[in-house]
């Protein structure tokens, strides 16, 4: 009974690591598609940040202790 719950026991934690590096593989891939689709997006607000003639003063009041 031991040697059989033995290798079940292996056998999942292979299948585990197995799985972490195909997830890991994966955030990769999502990456290099968001970066495909979404670029021109990424690029215009890049340039509406630099190019804000609007000014960013905060109204509030700063407390010190």
């Amino acid at each position: 009974m031991i040697d059989f719950l033995t290798i079940i026991l292996l056998i999942f934690g292979l299948l585990q690591i197995i799985l972490f590096f195909k997830v890991w593989g994966m955030t990769n891939d999502i990456k290099e598609i968001r970066n495909k689709y979404l670029k021109d997006e990424d690029e215009k607000r890049r340039q509406k940040a630099e190019y804000d003639p609007t000014p960013k003063i905060s109204g509030g009041v700063k407390t010190t202790i």
